[in-house]
């Protein structure tokens, strides 16, 4: 299957576009703004940049829960700079494929991918979900062209055999022929059939 980079992502409608980027914060940031953020947009993470707007962590609501709240910190005195994760975190630059993004993410036990450019600044902030939707798109989108493409090759045998047909009934084959026509649009058929199956056990196996 054809491999899907980050910036195909909005032709292929899984994500919306994000002319300000996503939603980001600074290490200064106090956490219960933060929070705030995340209750009133539904979210539970987000990018934590520098100044030049480069990344430089990330921020989520686990984090919170481990690093704040159970340790019975006031959020309005801890900042982001803190509790956020800063080491080997997941990123991604849009000229990647998402496959590359999801071992990110996978590698990480993260659930969510900051996509950087070449400077090391936030374009967007994307979750596993974001990538499942993409690869479901496309496996619908290559059914869809392998399904028109055996329609055509059944209909071309269909074509060949009512115009033997017609051909020996005003006498214009002799039977041979007709016995040849009609045998290779079967076997045409069958291929398509054989063709279709094998396209269909790839595509679920890739969805599993």
């Amino acid at each position: 299957m054809k491999k899907i980079t980050i910036s195909e992502l909005e032709k292929l409608g899984v994500i919306s576009p994000r002319p300000g980027g996503p939603i980001r914060f600074k290490p200064d940031t106090p956490i219960s703004e933060i929070a705030k953020s995340f209750e009133e947009n539904h979210i539970g993470s987000v990018p934590i940049v520098d100044e030049n707007d480069v990344h430089v962590g990330v921020l989520s609501e686990r984090d919170m829960a481990i690093k704040l709240v159970a340790k019975g910190r006031d959020s309005d005195l801890v900042v982001a700079k803190e509790i956020m994760r800063s080491g080997d975190i997941a990123r991604a630059k849009e000229t990647d494929t998402i496959n590359y993004a999801i071992e990110q993410i996978k590698s990480r036990g993260a659930r969510h991918v900051t996509i950087v450019d070449e400077e090391g600044k936030v374009i967007n902030f994307l979750s596993l979900k974001d990538f499942f939707l993409a690869t479901q798109k496309e496996v619908k989108s290559l059914k869809k062209k392998q399904l028109q493409m055996v329609r055509l090759q059944i209909l071309i045998p269909i074509i060949l055999v009512i115009t033997a047909i017609s051909a020996f009934s005003f006498s214009f084959l002799d039977e041979k022929y007709i016995v040849g026509i009609v045998s290779a649009s079967l076997l045409a058929i069958g291929i398509a059939t054989v063709l279709t199956a094998k396209k269909n056990i790839s595509y679920e196996n890739e969805e599993a």
